[in-house]
């Protein structure tokens, strides 16, 4: 395979050293390059007492839990074949390159899964988008009521949270703080610059305050927008996509 190098994408927020592929493996991932992304400090997301005041499991942090960034659940299993060898193709093309390899490359198709393992066992799992979604008038209209952000001839870019789950025995640990910030490392290297998710938790408000307490704001503009009209699955929430700047020192993320 004849190597190349080229500078891609050219709205990262860094320009980055790339790499040529095999169109037919091109095609299927996402190149997202190896640029450290926004500086601003995200929301504090450890919390070390319960709300009855008794002190919580040592929180983990990202040294505890091994990442994985894989294609939606539902992918066809020799999409998911191809998907591997083509990872596995871009790794031994950029060592014979002897250029560094992407903290991140997404499939494409727009979505992913991040999956949380421990000791080898999937102890949690998260799905999201990973492509840039466009804005809409209800979109501009939250970001500028909450953070007085005009809109641009361009847009905000969008991402997602589709859903987040981990393993019962495993919860009060911070995990969901953590996956939180590997998706907003994911989706910053998108472009994108905000995030949105509906929090169902029951009317106890409990999911929507920890959430808050994430950097998120309820965002009832978006209610119809995000398949949750009146408040029906939950509520809609908005936060910008940033992350530090030492994101990927402190968080690996395996792309396959």
């Amino acid at each position: 395979m004849r190597a190349s190098t080229f500078i891609h994408y050219g709205f990262l927020l860094h320009q980055v050293s790339a790499f040529s592929i095999n169109p037919q493996e091109r095609h299927t991932w996402s190149h997202v390059g190896t640029g450290i992304l926004s500086s601003s400090s995200s929301s504090s997301l450890y919390s070390q007492e319960a709300e009855d005041g008794n002190t919580l499991p040592a929180q983990w942090t990202h040294d505890d839990i091994e990442w994985v960034l894989s294609p939606p659940p539902d992918t066809p299993f020799f999409e998911k074949v191809k998907l591997k060898a083509a990872a596995s193709a871009i790794r031994a093309e950029l060592l014979l390159m002897d250029q560094p390899v992407p903290p991140i490359l997404c499939p494409k198709g727009g979505q992913a899964e991040l999956e949380g393992f421990k000791d080898g066992k999937q102890i949690a799992k998260f799905g999201f988008t990973t492509s840039r979604g466009p804005s809409a008038p209800p979109i501009d209209e939250t970001i500028e009521d909450l953070y007085g952000v005009s809109s641009s001839i361009f847009g905000k870019g969008i991402g997602a949270i589709i859903y987040m789950f981990v393993e019962p025995e495993y919860r009060g640990l911070g995990i969901g703080s953590l996956a939180l910030e590997a998706i907003a490392a994911v989706q910053t290297v998108q472009n994108c610059d905000y995030t949105v998710l509906v929090a169902d938790d029951d009317g106890t408000g409990k999911l929507i305050k920890w959430y808050e307490d994430s950097g998120y704001e309820q965002a009832p503009k978006l209610q119809d927008s995000f398949g949750s009209p009146d408040g029906k699955f939950g509520l809609t929430m908005i936060r910008p996509t940033s992350v530090r700047s030492d994101i990927f020192a402190r968080c690996q993320i395996k792309w396959w």
